[in-house]
């Protein structure tokens, strides 16, 4: 069973298709890489699956439970609140401009949620920061308000908190968009060792050289749809489609 199943997705903004028809599976461990050209879809799709953003028709699930109570083919009416906490409770989100909470320093923003949201035993939510801020390269900026890190350690700081949640999955926003060439590789291979470790992730991306190395699959869209998808090597390197080809070529 897929971790995430999204079905025939449809999303307007002010009466423009944003999302047509987009149906995506997402199994345990496998890393799914999504690019394209701004404007594409991208970031609404994960809007989508991650529930800031509601849709208009189509179907979501995690781990096989549904976010909707509509029927198929009908306008999407959502679950209770209560109900889709718990479907949240499934992913993590590291967003392209990091969201730290400026006035908590970065063992508060990484311990907060699964201490007061998830009720967990403040030690063990404290001991497992500890570790992911050594895991993440930041053993000794535990006391460090967001003001007084680089962009590369808020990214960094932002990863880690994301796993202090124990997420199924994580979803990255263009996590590297905002740095330069130096940092970026840095926070890359922060992913990649998760990869390693079979995390699963969808990862919105124009680091193409990433795709290419960690993805299990890379999905192209443009104009709303998935316009390709297959391995890396397929999509990447031998794209069947012509608009793929051109947006490949504009890249390098």
């Amino acid at each position: 069973m897929p971790v995430l199943s999204i079905s025939h997705l449809k999303k307007s903004f002010d009466g423009k298709e944003v999302l047509s028809d987009i149906s995506l599976a997402v199994n345990q461990g496998e890393v799914v890489v999504i690019i394209g050209p701004s404007g594409s879809g991208k970031s609404t799709l994960l809007r989508c699956a991650t529930l800031l953003e509601t849709m208009d028709y189509g179907d979501l699930s995690y781990n096989g439970v549904s976010a909707m109570d509509s029927a198929p083919g009908r306008p999407c009416v959502y679950k209770p609140e209560a109900e889709l906490r718990k479907l949240k409770s499934n992913f993590g989100l590291v967003f392209q401009d990091f969201n730290l909470f400026p006035h908590f320093t970065v063992m508060q923003n990484l311990c907060d949620a699964p201490v007061h949201v998830q009720k967990r035993d403040p030690e063990e939510v404290k001991k497992q920061a500890l570790s992911l801020l050594a895991k993440v390269g930041l053993s000794d900026r535990g006391g460090a308000y967001p003001g007084q890190l680089s962009g590369g350690q808020k990214q960094r700081v932002a990863i880690a908190r994301a796993l202090c949640m124990n997420p199924k999955m994580l979803f990255f926003d263009e996590p590297t968009s905002a740095l330069d060439p130096e940092i970026t590789a840095g926070i890359l291979r922060v992913m990649r060792q998760l990869a390693a470790e079979h995390m699963t992730m969808v990862v919105v991306t124009h680091e193409i050289d990433f795709a290419r190395r960690v993805a299990d699959r890379v999905i192209f869209m443009d104009g709303g749809v998935i316009v390709e998808e297959g391995k890396p090597e397929d999509v990447i390197d031998h794209p069947g489609n012509a608009r793929t080809q051109e947006f490949l070529r504009k890249l390098s």
